[in-house]
């Protein structure tokens, strides 16, 4: 059976709330930690930002994942990582960006991981990362780690909006190489390494 589409309904194949894109994150999860690619990674980042972004407006009011997904609820560390996926996503369906998302743009290089850098060095890996104004650095597997910890967070209604995890931030602070401290590594990694 049909579905009619009329007024402002919008024409969709299946997700009907930001729950079903949530189980489509966890999808793009699972095939980016069997193989690290561009495609899935940026398939994974479009669907994490428009969770995020987008797709909060499906949820009830008060529900708790919504709240969770409430910029200004959030930590600073969060919001900058909502931010570089933001800036990771435009770039990657636009290539070039509007005036407006260039103000606001917190990625200041692209690496795609073949390099020999620090980064690659700090991080023990060769796959693609980004650097961001103030000694950060994110290779898109850390970014992934982040992100699905974020929204694990998100949609488990047991954990209150009002208490941020601890591993979350720490995994962030971790990505700001000028204050990293020697042999700290987050929790959260090491579940996904």
């Amino acid at each position: 059976m049909g579905k009619k589409i009329s007024g402002r309904t919008g024409a969709t194949l299946g997700f009907e709330s930001s729950e079903d894109f949530y189980n489509k994150l966890l999808w793009d999860a699972k095939r980016l930690q069997e193989e690290w690619n561009v495609g899935d990674a940026t398939n994974f980042l479009t669907t994490a930002w428009h969770l995020f972004q987008d797709w909060v407006k499906s949820d009830q009011k008060n529900s708790m994942s919504r709240l969770k997904r409430n910029r200004r609820k959030l930590p600073v560390q969060m919001n900058l990582v909502l931010d570089i996926t933001r800036d990771l996503v435009n770039g990657s369906k636009h290539f070039e960006l509007d005036q407006k998302s260039t103000d606001k743009r917190k990625i200041s290089e692209v690496h795609d991981g073949l390099e020999a850098s620090w980064f690659s060095y700090l991080f023990h890996e060769e796959i693609a990362g980004v650097t961001v104004e103030g000694g950060w650095y994110f290779s898109i597997r850390v970014l992934h780690n982040i992100l699905l910890e974020y929204y694990v967070w998100v949609f488990d209604d047991s954990q209150l909006p009002t208490e941020f995890p601890e591993a979350i931030l720490n995994a962030i602070k971790y990505c700001n190489i000028r204050q990293r401290v020697a042999g700290s590594v987050p929790s959260i990694w090491a579940e996904y390494e």
